[in-house]
């Protein structure tokens, strides 16, 4: 018995912007299925099961967009893809208004910081005992060293000569 793995869209060409739905079927491929698209300016993928169908946006491209399906059948990678020709579409600029932008600064703002988070929480995870404890020390010495210097004022030492020389300007 041939181990098969299919794939086919509803269509070869399409506009950006438009959804086009994409088949998928594989006959051995339990946990290591995946769908990579692939648009020349975006690329992602996604797990999928042994088979189905999704309907997915056209991204923009320079076009084409590539729709593969990548899965490991008896140990071995195989790959089936599938092109799409995208179509461009030209699109008046209107000028956002400044909520609009605000809203959309502020959504950019908050995917990196869950991005930052995520970056960070897996850097400290990644450390081993002794590391955490000498980044804990460099940052209890760091603070330290910043609220040390928070309530001083700054020395100014005037010489004898300087207050001679004030003195007699007046």
């Amino acid at each position: 018995m041939k181990k098969k793995m299919t794939l086919s869209t509803d269509r070869k060409s399409a506009s950006e912007g438009e959804y086009i739905e994409i088949r998928w079927a594989c006959d051995a491929c339990p946990d290591s299925l995946y769908l990579a698209i692939d648009s020349e300016r975006t690329q992602y993928s996604i797990a999928v099961s042994d088979s189905g169908t999704t309907r997915i946006p056209v991204p923009k491209s320079n076009g084409k967009m590539t729709v593969k399906l990548i899965g490991i059948i008896s140990g071995k990678k195989v790959i089936e893809s599938v092109d799409v020709r995208v179509k461009s579409v030209k699109q008046a600029r209107t000028k956002a208004t400044i909520s609009s932008r605000m809203k959309t600064f502020s959504e950019k703002m908050k995917a990196k910081w869950y991005v930052f988070r995520a970056n960070m929480k897996y850097w400290w995870l990644s450390q081993k005992k002794w590391q955490k404890a000498l980044w804990i020390a460099l940052l209890a010495l760091w603070f330290g060293l910043l609220f040390s210097s928070i309530g001083r004022k700054p020395e100014v030492k005037v010489s004898s000569d300087q207050v001679q020389t004030a003195y007699l300007m007046r």
